[in-house]
């Protein structure tokens, strides 16, 4: 695992940037550092040494010199890769997953990426083509950042921001779209991030700069069609025995290393499952990490974590934190992760992986099963509402022009919301931080004025790439493309990288995934019991009181901490929101006093607000709207 960066054109001071570029990636890859520098191509790495520890440096190169390659990530297939790639004849000079990317490509162009199976962002420049060519995992679990330099235009990228804006040609003008859709959901959905210059990469595609032409290309798609006419006469036991199988296999494919290797183990059924299989396949006994919260904490997991660790036999790490843990790394939080994002599990999951770092390299987690098996309890109840739906507000129905007549305070109602709006529309399953209406009533009108974009519209793009007849899937298929990339798998990557440790995840080994999203959805929701298949799996493994207990995570305790510690910042954060033109004074002002005095749960609305704010003190602090 590594940082790369790099950029097109040449700087009077090309190689002084392009060392401050991969300065502020140290943190990604603490082992070493290396700087290529060809004909109008300037590429960075810095290296995690996780596989062959002794001649893995790069960029590497082929034999000729004409290609050059910087990566980050695990290609997990490799070895197969290399002995396809050894009977084609080409030379190996490493033993690292890394160079068979290189002769891949000399070998099949762009349909390399079809042969690879791992998490990956990389770039590759070709000098014969004078061609370079980045790509990111099917996934997004490894990050990769883009934009182009103001006064020439060239090509600039990087696995971090803040490795991105060492470049001195990158604006840093932020994005109101981009700060919309963060107050909307708690990240930015790519290609957007907090500022207006730069993009993300999206899963599953590569771009290419060649003689100045720009190629943008998706690379994989899951077959939901297909899968779901191979799967359509499954039963449940053959179900449960293929798919542990094929678990199994991601998880032995994920345990490729020459360093000390552990689980992230919240006590939850995903990640319990993942440690136990591991602890099956592994010697040597396996080292297990989690958290809990000192006091009375509602919700937090340490006891039953390690209960779980008791019973599969793993050597168990417990890191307890006190408020003041966490506030204390408030603004190294802001920092590492770049741009806002307020998932309550960020903070936590960061200092989980300090602690972790002392102990081991690479952790596997339990992250993607409940976009792959359908966990969230929502799901359950938007299978419900699809159905009503489906047979109220038909093609000829005139129930849904009749419900978007009501006022908006008879339109709260999730069925009636369900009917009122096309399917595609119905997809955003994740809960909204601020509604349309809440930013109805919070946006000022200026910035109502530049921000139009919600966060069903990308839904509704990325549910017609999905070819499933399974309602189900669509919905999984918008929370792996959206949720997934850019808040949970953001979360576990720069929590755990800005320590050099890297986290891998089974459960979106792309073949797994494969195997997994052809399956009836029966197998998956069960009334309201999500995660049916999943759980039967776990059953093999754990107690049912592991596997049916609710789910919770490395979550904050958040309304105990906003009644107490987090009270005072809180506050001071809307007294800045108020002078930014982002937000109404007097809608802040109610939203506080609501949540203090119990007439409404605001808490997720206070941190993510809380979050922006220490944010743009850090990053933009002189930031208002039309400033």
């Amino acid at each position: 695992m590594c940082g790369i960066a790099g950029f097109l054109g040449n700087l009077p001071e090309s190689d002084l940037v392009l060392t401050q570029m991969t300065d502020r990636l140290a943190h990604r890859g603490p082992d070493a550092q290396g700087v290529f520098h060809g004909e109008g191509v300037h590429l960075g790495h810095r290296r995690l040494a996780v596989i062959d520890l002794d001649s893995g440096r790069q960029p590497l190169f082929n034999e000729d010199g004409q290609i050059a390659l910087v990566f980050n990530g695990e290609i997990y297939n490799f070895g197969e890769l290399r002995q396809r790639l050894l009977a084609l004849g080409h030379v190996f000079t490493t033993h690292t997953d890394s160079e068979v990317l290189i002769h891949g490509y000399e070998a099949w162009g762009t349909d390399l990426l079809d042969e690879l199976r791992g998490m990956f962002a990389f770039a590759l420049w070709d000098g014969q083509r004078k061609r370079l060519l980045v790509a990111r995992d099917h996934f997004g679990v490894k990050p990769l950042y883009y934009g182009f330099a103001a006064a020439t235009g060239d090509f600039v990228f990087a696995s971090e921001l803040k490795a991105l804006l060492a470049h001195p040609q990158i604006s840093t003008d932020l994005d109101a779209e981009a700060l919309g859709l963060y107050l909307e959901r708690q990240y930015i959905p790519a290609p957007r991030s907090v500022y207006a210059s730069v993009h993300k990469l999206p899963a599953a595609h590569w771009l290419s700069i060649e003689n100045g032409e720009l190629t943008l290309q998706r690379y994989w798609q899951a077959p939901y069609a297909a899968r779901a006419r191979a799967c359509a006469d499954i039963d449940e036991a053959s179900a449960i025995d293929s798919t542990l199988a094929a678990l199994r296999e991601s998880v032995a494919g994920m345990l490729v290393a020459d360093v000390p290797l552990g689980v992230f183990l919240s006590g939850g059924v995903d990640s319990s499952l993942i440690a136990a299989l591991v602890c099956e396949q592994k010697a040597a006994a396996v080292d297990t990490f989690t958290l809990g919260f000192a006091g009375a904490v509602a919700g937090s997991e340490h006891e039953v974590a390690a209960r779980v660790a008791e019973h599969i036999g793993s050597r168990h790490h417990c890191l307890m934190l006190e408020a003041d843990d966490v506030l204390t790394a408030f603004d190294r939080f802001v920092d590492i992760f770049d741009e806002p994002l307020a998932d309550p599990a960020a903070l936590p999951t960061l200092l989980l992986s300090e602690y972790a770092r002392r102990f081991v390299t690479v952790v596997l987690t339990g992250e993607g099963a409940d976009e792959v098996f359908a966990g969230y309890g929502n799901y359950a109840s938007r299978l419900r509402d699809e159905t009503w739906s489906s047979w109220l507000g038909g093609r000829f129905s005139p129930l849904p022009t009749l419900i978007r007549g009501l006022p908006p305070r008879l339109r709260k109602d999730r069925l009636l919301k369900a009917i009122s709006c096309t399917r595609s529309r119905r997809y955003v399953t994740i809960p909204s931080v601020f509604d349309a209406e809440l930013r109805q009533q919070l946006f000022t009108p200026a910035f109502l004025a530049v921000h139009h974009e919600s966060m069903a519209d990308y839904a509704q793009r990325h549910d017609a790439e999905c070819d499933s007849p399974d309602y189900l899937e669509h919905l999984l298929h918008v929370d792996r493309s959206l949720w997934l990339p850019d808040d949970l798998l953001c979360k576990v990557d720069r929590a755990s990288m800005a320590h050099a440790l890297e986290a891998r995840v089974p459960y979106l080994d792309h073949r797994f995934v494969t195997h997994c999203c052809g399956l009836p959805s029966a197998l998956k929701v069960q009334g309201k019991n999500c995660k049916y298949l999943l759980k039967r799996m776990a059953e093999r493994y754990l107690p049912a009181a592991i596997v049916h207990r609710n789910k919770q995570g490395f979550v904050l305790p958040l309304r105990e901490w906003l009644a107490g510690p987090l009270r005072q910042p809180v506050a001071m954060a809307l007294q800045n929101q108020m002078h930014r033109g982002l937000l109404l004074p007097a809608a802040l002002h109610r939203l506080e006093q609501e949540h203090y005095t119990g007439r409404r749960h605001h808490a997720g609305r206070l941190w993510t607000l809380l979050v922006l704010e220490r944010w743009l003190q850090r990053h933009a602090p002189d930031f208002s709207l039309g400033a």
